[in-house]
């Protein structure tokens, strides 16, 4: 009996130690094999949830961070990898000890209206005011970190060399005729902001205007008005009165302020108004050529380029046509002669096939910013454009992919494939603007009239900046500086 009595007391006291194991809040020094533990750390401001304690082997816990106001959750810490997620849910297999990770949300200025820490593209971004006389380098936040400020007006583009110099298209002090998006002059300034080099186009006939490009060999395309009389319009077969304004495409050597070849419209145009000139024809089977009268604008800027890029691929320049609604894909390969050619002609178009008779559909309603991807490996080489959409008051940015080699017969001709578009019922702006690819796959938009936005593939829109005044483009540079 007295053994038994023994037994039975060791029993209980051994029930009474797991008992009070499994309520204790401290760390237990003997567990069932059943049961794991799990040990929260928060690091910065917030809670977690569920509570540090035992949990059944195998079971689902669903793990949720909580951030604190001013704080934003950043990431888990404990698992095979970090995990950026909010709320986790995982089966338990073992111990665990995690920590979360708050982190605090750093102060924005004024312009910053949407900012998602966790999502954004860290890059800052390269700000260009529209025609106005400074440019800057702001963070997400939208601290500016470097300012320019030019004695003259952008005229428009400006880029930021890898060096610190600026190369910039400048509005001339006295121009002989005018539309918006002049300029006149090129400069370039090194990191000091000294004036090193510049280059005007800018006379009677002709006037650089909008868009430049600096090609791998250093060399720089050059967007021109070129300028024709009335009796010139007549010869070339327009239906309407006064003198015209075609686009022209220059290729500068800035070593010797040479001009190495250009790229006339004026060269590959085709009409169907006047049957005695020669380059008359039914402008259906001829999509190659343009159509001198598919624009009927009373200034007589018919066209009015306003972007253009170069594809080194291809050896192709895509010009963007805004008053045709048109991405025009124009051939390099050739010299001056070669190209004023048939050869010459359009090696692409798309967008708008109402330009050349076309009864596909309409894709383009004034576009801006013709690009190609480079900072983000995945969509690297597709190319992008942002769409003023004047038809219905809507903007949208489009994504297509292009054949390695477009079809030498035009009438072989079809639309790219669109890749990835976005839209918004607030995003509209019926004139400048326009989008690049992020390297983290992001897009930054510039709405032209109200500032810029970073959107996700997945459309989610991480950041928004308004300023006070109109853009021409936004940039980013990974590089350091």
């Amino acid at each position: 009996m007295k053994g038994k009595s023994i037994y039975s007391l060791s029993h209980c006291l051994n029930i009474l130690i797991i008992f009070s194991i499994l309520n204790c809040s401290s760390e237990p020094l003997i567990k069932p094999k059943s049961l794991v533990s799990i040990d929260f750390e928060i690091q910065g401001n917030g809670t977690v949830k569920p509570n540090s304690g035992l949990y059944e082997i195998n079971s689902r816990v669903v793990f949720e961070a909580i951030a604190d106001s001013g704080y934003y959750f950043d990431r888990w810490e404990g698992l095979a990898e970090a995990l950026e997620q909010e709320k986790y849910e995982l089966v338990l297999t073992g111990d665990l000890n995690l920590s979360a990770i708050f982190l605090p949300i750093p102060e924005l200025s004024n312009e910053i209206k949407i900012y998602n820490p966790k999502k954004i593209d860290p890059n800052p971004v390269f700000i260009i005011e529209n025609g106005g006389d400074k440019a800057y380098l702001t963070d997400k936040t939208g601290e500016k970190l470097k300012v320019w400020n030019f004695d003259s007006k952008l005229g428009n583009d400006l880029e930021l060399m890898i060096d610190g110099s600026l190369i910039g298209l400048f509005k001339s002090d006295n121009v002989f005729f005018s539309f918006g998006g002049y300029g006149g002059t090129l400069k370039k300034f090194n990191p000091s902001g000294i004036l090193e080099w510049e280059y005007e186009v800018n006379n009677e006939n002709e006037l650089a205007h909008h868009d430049f490009e600096i090609l791998p060999n250093g060399n720089i395309l050059l967007l021109v008005w070129e300028r024709f009389s009335e009796e010139e319009a007549i010869n070339f077969g327009f239906s309407g009165t006064g003198e015209i304004f075609l686009e022209k495409i220059i290729e500068i050597n800035p070593n010797n302020d040479s001009v190495v070849w250009e790229w006339s419209s004026s060269d590959h145009l085709i009409q169907d108004f006047d049957s005695i000139k020669p380059n008359y024809g039914k402008i259906s089977e001829y999509p190659q050529k343009i159509d001198l009268n598919y624009s009927q604008i009373e200034n007589g800027d018919l066209m009015h380029a306003n972007g253009l890029c170069y594809d080194q691929k291809r050896n192709l320049i895509f010009l963007s046509v805004n008053f045709y609604s048109e991405i025009w894909a124009i051939p390099h390969q050739y010299d001056t002669q070669t190209t004023k050619t048939e050869k010459g002609d359009l090696a692409f178009r798309f967008g708008n096939p109402n330009a050349f008779d076309s009864s596909d559909k309409r894709i383009f309603f004034n576009n801006h910013h013709p690009n190609i991807v480079s900072l983000h490996q995945e969509t690297s080489n597709n190319f992008l454009i942002f769409m003023n959409g004047s038809k219905n008051n809507q903007s949208s940015v489009y994504e297509f992919t292009l054949p390695l080699q477009f079809e030498s017969d035009p009438k072989n001709w079809l639309q790219p494939e669109l890749f990835w578009e976005f839209s918004n019922t607030d995003l509209f702006s019926a004139k400048i603007s326009g989008c690049i690819r992020l390297p983290n796959g992001n897009t930054l938009i510039c709405e032209g009239d109200f500032g810029y936005w970073e959107v996700t593939s997945d459309r989610d829109v991480v950041w928004k900046y308004e300023g006070d005044t109109t853009f021409w483009r936004g940039y980013v540079y990974p590089q350091k500086r």
